[in-house]
Formats: C-alpha cells, structure tokens, sequence
C-alpha cells in the first residue's frame, strides 16, 4: 500500500522536479552556446593551419579556405623560406584594378586565377616606359611587377609589388598576400 502524502510533501517533490530540470536545461543551453562558439574558433573539418582541404589535383595544389579554392603550382611547404618584405594584404587589392608587368603566361594564369575573384579588373600593363602595345603604369597603381632572376625574392615599394625569380616566388607572394602564412 502507498502511503498517503500531504499536500505539502507533493508541493515539495514537485518544486525539486521543476528545480532539477530548470538546472539541466540551463546547463544544456549555457554549454551548447559555448560549444557553438568555441566550434568556430577550430574551424570544424580544419586542419591546424585553419586550412579546410588541401590536395593536388594532377596539376595544381589545391588549398580550400573560407569556402574559396586557390590554385597553386608550388605547395606552400616548397616556398616558404623565399624573402618576402610586403605588407599589403588581399584587401588591398579588393575591388580595384590590378596591374601585371609579365611577359610568362603561367605566372599571369596564377595570380589570375587567385586574385581575379577579389580585384574589379586584371590588367597587363608596363612598368614604366615599353615598347609593347600596353599602357605605362607607376606605383601610384596596384602593380605586379615580376621579372625572371636566379635570385627569388618577393619585395614592395609603395603600391608595387616586385617578384624576382621564378614561379615558386609567384606561389610565396599569393600565399602571404591570401593569408596562408
């Protein structure tokens, strides 16, 4: 046989019920919220370098970071001891013309493919006075300047960038300016 309760002792298990499930669910909510944040700093699927996927697809090294492909020739173990002294970053670059000075395709086709979905328009151009069909740039412009040199060295004066060298200094430039290191 049950024992009778009063109407005070079922108040009481009640209001221990409602307590305890009260607690739980601010626990659940508290947790989850920080969970969710805490998510967002790792990156999910990423690995330590906040990179999503990385892989070669038979003729570039394909990096994948925030939704974006970025094709690249060299992996960016390959060129990370190439001289860099820039300081512009890829908003620089955003939503404004940019101007190359090269005569090699594959470099064009690289930093096309990589900063042609940030800049309004890629255009070739000479640094300074040429004697090709092209209009004469300076500084004043967002200019890529490279020129095929035994020495690879990536450097910035004012609003130009100098690549010397060969593609893999090309590969440096587009990772430090994209963010990648």
């Amino acid at each position: 046989m049950r024992k009778i309760k009063t109407a005070e002792e079922i108040e009481k298990k009640q209001n221990l019920i409602k307590f305890i499930a009260g607690g739980v669910l601010i626990f659940l909510m508290v947790f989850s919220t920080a969970g969710f944040a805490l998510n967002g700093l790792g990156g999910g699927n990423s690995n330590s370098d906040g990179l999503e996927d990385v892989y070669f697809d038979g003729q570039y090294w394909v990096y994948s970071l925030g939704g974006q492909q970025f094709y690249f020739t060299n992996q960016i173990e390959d060129v990370s001891e190439i001289p860099l002294e820039i300081s512009m970053k890829i908003n620089d670059f955003s939503g404004k013309t940019l101007y190359i000075d090269s005569e090699n395709l594959a470099v064009n086709g690289e930093i096309l493919n990589n900063l042609g979905k940030y800049s309004y328009r890629i255009q070739e151009a000479c640094y300074g006075e040429c004697e090709r069909n092209l209009p004469e740039k300076s500084c004043e412009d967002n200019f890529i300047v490279f020129r095929e040199s035994e020495e690879r060295n990536v450097y910035q004066e004012e609003n130009c960038i100098f690549i010397d060298g060969d593609l893999s200094s090309v590969d440096a430039f587009l990772y430090k300016i994209l963010g990648f290191f």
